[in-house]
């Protein structure tokens, strides 16, 4: 596409903004080219790469796989690298090869030089053990997340065991309580009893006492002692009530 022919799609699609392409060829690895590209204003579109031989169309991808150095250089998400397979033909024709990225949104095209062989051999030396450094790197990234994952789970499960420990020290303390409150009641009403016991035993004496004095005595004064004893049995009547309500009340 011509400069021409781009500023003129770019006219007809005004609301579009423009493309911001940046890539290169990383290696001519045997028969298999690889490199990255992609479009800096839409990070999330796939770039299509495609190949020509003396001017024709030869091979066509999307630069959609992903590498761990592009995402650690900033290049988007790092799903941004492609691969092509060359047959020995163009291999052998390398010098004659054009590598071009297009953007799939816009049109806009940017050429990918192709190193001398030299340069491509030196850099695929360095290349090689780099990327099997950070695919370690990568690894042990995985790792430390799938660690702090673990301490974070087994940290809410001792969370809700000292949660269970401390409901249930309460429930016991709460049943100690309990327990002792009901060996309080059961202490008063034993008392309870033996005072009862006594005070029967109190008011039997007190009959026979007062029977005995009305035989004893003349007739004017059985009234009278009637109305004693009577007076006797209601206040020892009050000191048993008061007594009860001291000891349920305490």
């Amino acid at each position: 596409m011509t400069t021409a022919q781009q500023q003129d799609r770019e006219i007809r699609l005004p609301n579009i903004s423009p493309a911001k392409l940046n890539g290169r060829i990383d290696a001519l690895d045997g028969s298999r080219l690889h490199g990255w590209i992609w479009d800096e204003a839409r990070p999330d579109e796939a770039i299509t790469v495609k190949l020509y031989c003396d001017g024709q169309l030869a091979g066509e991808t999307k630069a959609d796989q992903s590498r761990i150095d592009l995402r650690r250089n900033g290049i988007g998400d790092g799903r941004h690298a492609f691969s092509m397979e060359l047959d020995e033909t163009l291999v052998a024709a390398r010098s004659r090869l054009t590598v071009v990225g297009v953007s799939p949104a816009t049109g806009a095209e940017l050429e990918l030089r192709l190193p001398a062989a030299d340069e491509l051999a030196a850099e695929a030396a360095i290349a090689v053990p780099l990327a099997r450094f950070f695919d370690k790197v990568e690894m042990l990234i995985a790792l430390n997340r799938r660690s702090q994952l673990a301490q974070k789970e087994l940290n809410e499960k001792l969370d809700r065991i000292a949660a269970r420990l401390e409901e249930n020290h309460a429930l016991a303390e709460a049943t100690k309580a309990e327990t002792e409150s009901q060996s309080e009641i059961v202490r008063r009403l034993g008392e309870l009893d033996v005072f009862q016991l006594r005070f029967d035993g109190t008011l039997r004496g007190f009959d026979e006492r007062l029977d005995a004095i009305r035989k004893e005595a003349r007739a004017p004064l059985r009234q009278v002692t009637v109305i004693l004893g009577f007076l006797s049995a209601l206040a020892a009547m009050m000191s048993f009530v008061t007594l009860a309500v001291t000891l349920w009340g305490g």
